[in-house]
């Protein structure tokens, strides 16, 4: 019986060992060759826990390589939008912010901090920590919402933010859906920074995070593509988060002014800068 047992310790070690040698190759065949042959040989379910045991220990690469190439290309983009998912909750629940603690960077990494980093790895079993650990990318997230900030003299997102949660109050799901993908379409076109901090994750959370999740769920699953929205209102709002705290309502600047203030934060699909000049040169003749 004890050499009998030696003897399936070793077959289950050999295995593992050839699986890991095949993944560090992206040799698809072999891989396939060996699973037919264990699963004659030990067993389905044994098969599997060679498998999660040798993927919890290979590189994020081959990692990425087995679930794109054994489950496909679009079961392994649910699964990953899933742990997405699962990550952002954990932080949030946290306490920790979008854009500013941790942000889904390019080619799927998760970019953190140290204090997200710590959070997400103490959510794992011991285990599987490497591997997850090999996936997350610290870094200090340099926050391009302080330096706009500080160019304009106020705290024009934090305002901005507030006045958006008003408006999408009033409007309906569809109309909420397409102001906020036009606003943040000509602020992330003005200052392309902000989508490297994750900024619309974090205005749209900040801006929904009062309504009754229904109607967050509704506006986030909006299915149009191409949104529409009077940007005369989204003017307002932003000249509206722009205005200094002291000034009044009787207040207001001349349309030159006010294209000059918008141009610091908001690009549509003709650059306000451009009007500006224009407006300018027929103001000189």
């Amino acid at each position: 019986m004890k050499l009998n047992l030696f003897k399936r310790k070793n077959q289950l070690s050999a295995t593992k060992r050839q699986f890991l040698e095949a993944l560090r190759r992206r040799d698809a065949a072999a891989i396939q060759g060996l699973s037919m042959r264990a699963q004659n040989i030990i067993g389905a379910e044994k098969l599997t826990e060679i498998v999660d045991e040798a993927l919890r220990e290979c590189d994020a690469e081959s990692h990425s390589w087995f679930f794109t190439n054994f489950l496909g290309q679009f079961r392994y983009q649910q699964m990953h939008q899933a742990a997405q998912n699962n990550v952002f909750h954990i932080l949030i629940n946290a306490g920790l912010e979008p854009g500013k603690d941790f942000s889904f960077g390019l080619d799927s990494e998760i970019i953190v901090s140290d204090r997200a980093r710590q959070i997400l790895l103490d959510h794992l079993p011991q285990d599987q920590r490497r591997l997850f650990a090999a996936q997350l990318q610290a870094a200090t997230i340099a926050d391009p919402i302080v330096a706009i900030e500080k160019q304009l003299g106020c705290p024009f997102y934090q305002n901005l933010t507030q006045i958006a949660a008003l408006q999408v109050k009033k409007l309906s799901n569809t109309q909420a859906a397409a102001y906020l993908g036009v606003l943040l379409a000509g602020l992330v076109k003005r200052h392309p920074a902000l989508q490297d901090v994750d900024f619309p994750t974090k205005f749209i959370f900040n801006t929904l995070q009062n309504l009754p999740q229904q109607r967050v769920t509704a506006i986030l699953n909006d299915p149009e593509t191409n949104p529409q929205f009077d940007e005369v209102i989204i003017f307002q709002d932003l000249l509206a988060a722009m205005a200094e705290p002291e000034m009044s309502e009787a207040e207001d600047c001349n349309s030159l002014e006010q294209l000059k203030k918008l141009d610091r934060v908001w690009c549509g699909e003709y650059r306000l800068a451009e009007i500006v000049a224009s407006l300018e040169e027929l103001s000189r003749e």
